[in-house]
């Protein structure tokens, strides 16, 4: 029997999705706005115009006139959104060029953006609905004040949020701005995936009960995947689910943000004979691939998005080493929550306590990696850069408990030292790299 897919983690893929986009709240403030016109159109049928006919607030005339002035408005509205489109072009094309287009998601969420967008979509379409549904004088001799007032107002409003966008653009547009958001996602992936993996694992009984080595050594059924592409997340829930009401031993073989091709083996089943075509379909379902990472499991890819900002940001084409170290003090500070939060448990197992998953979690090791490698690289021969990376992994250091992961700190602590002696640094900058990468060093090795 199939088992639907309505875990926490698909919910959060989708919701995602929805949000890095211009399309969900121009379309919700879109169909918002029809209805809109159908109620005040409703309240004009109740209300005569001789009562606000007096009224300097309220739109008068005859039906036709008042059809006129609403299919005018949303003309106007029309013209001015192509320098709304400009306005939203213009930033797209800056955050690809100077931050790189992973970071387009981070104006693409911006709900600031949406809204204005949303403003413009909202008032033209009211204005149609409103001119659309208003009768002929021959049948309804009374106009609709009220409907066309409403419009006029929209109207107003959307050119008001024009001004907005223009002012929000100029200041997100900033690198701080642009850095502060991609460390905020890397905070919330890091949160996110360490819950799910708790949420996973709730319930656990004190008592667990690994399967026989026998089990592991029998035959395995692998499960291919039949399109490339990046896993941008996988559903533990539902392989969970999936191992108990089957009564097998599932092993992951690879984690969120592997690329893999197609044919190539994602997971082992054991025991063989207890999958089915239908089965190994349900477990394939389990595994979400797409053309791109993204930060819904994948810590990883929102390391990499601070990283390629200070990386670009340290190229001689831009050479802004600025940016380069307010990235790292966000990486100093994800890194941390995740260095507090500990090790994620590779093992999960069901409420019986019975071992049924098995998965590679991402490592301390490789984030770090991906957080200094490549920058390091890139800044050998700045050595404020250099410098702002060893007091970033003392920041790190500071919550980093395991002996393990502060043997990963040194190490990068002397590639960042032997980064400095292959520069072109002054003795005086290569000498201030050695103190201190030397200090580091030695506090490291009294914690461990």
């Amino acid at each position: 029997m199939r088992i639907p897919l309505r875990s926490r983690i698909a919910r959060r893929y989708t919701w995602d999705r929805l949000n890095v986009n211009l399309l969900l709240i121009p379309a919700v403030m879109a169909l918002a706005a029809v209805l809109l016109a159908w109620s005040m159109y409703w309240l004009d049928g109740h209300i005569p115009n001789e009562v606000l006919y007096d009224n300097r607030l309220i739109v008068s005339g005859s039906a036709s006139e008042l059809r006129g002035y609403l299919f005018t408005m949303a003309t106007v509205i029309l013209t001015t959104a192509g320098v709304v489109f400009t306005l939203l072009t213009l930033p797209l094309s800056t955050v690809a060029a100077q931050y790189g287009s992973r970071l387009l998601r981070v104006f693409l969420r911006d709900h600031t953006t949406q809204l204005v967008l949303g403003m413009f979509v909202a008032a033209f379409a009211y204005c149609i609905a409103g001119a659309m549904i208003i009768l002929p004088a021959e049948v309804q001799p009374q106009g609709p004040q009220i409907t066309t007032t409403v419009g006029l107002y929209l109207t107003v409003a959307a050119f008001a949020s024009l001004i907005l966008l223009i002012q929000h653009i100029s200041v997100m547009l900033q690198a701080p701005n642009i850095a502060a958001a991609a460390g905020e996602e890397l905070l919330k992936t890091v949160r996110e995936v360490n819950l799910e993996e708790a949420r996973v694992g709730e319930g656990e009984p004190q008592t667990v009960k690994s399967p026989p080595d026998s089990l592991w050594e029998g035959e395995a059924h692998p499960v291919h995947v039949s399109t490339p592409g990046y896993i941008q997340y996988i559903d533990p829930e539902y392989i969970l689910t999936l191992a108990e009401a089957n009564d097998i031993f599932i092993r992951l073989e690879h984690k969120p943000g592997d690329f893999v091709r197609s044919g190539m083996v994602v997971a082992r089943v054991w025991p063989a004979d207890r999958v089915d075509t239908q089965l190994d379909e349900d477990i394939k379902d389990a595994f979400h691939l797409g053309t791109q990472r993204t930060p819904t499991q994948d810590v990883e890819y929102a390391v990499n998005q601070l990283t390629e900002i200070a990386v670009r940001a340290m190229s001689p084409a831009i050479n802004d080493p600025f940016t380069a170290m307010t990235c790292l003090d966000y990486l100093g500070d994800g890194l941390a929550l995740f260095a507090r939060q500990g090790t994620i448990s590779p093992n999960v197992y069901d409420r019986k306590g019975r071992l049924r998953l098995v998965f590679d979690p991402v490592t301390f090791h490789e984030l770090l990696s991906a957080a200094f490698d490549m920058l390091r690289h890139a800044s050998c021969d700045n050595a404020r850069i250099l410098l702002h990376m060893l007091e970033t992994i003392s920041v790190i250091s500071q919550d980093t408990k395991s002996p393990g992961s502060r043997q990963e700190l040194l190490r990068h602590v002397t590639l960042i030292q032997v980064e400095s002696l292959a520069g072109d640094l002054v003795e005086e900058d290569r000498e201030a790299v050695r103190r201190r990468s030397e200090a580091l060093q030695l506090g490291l090795k009294i914690a461990a």
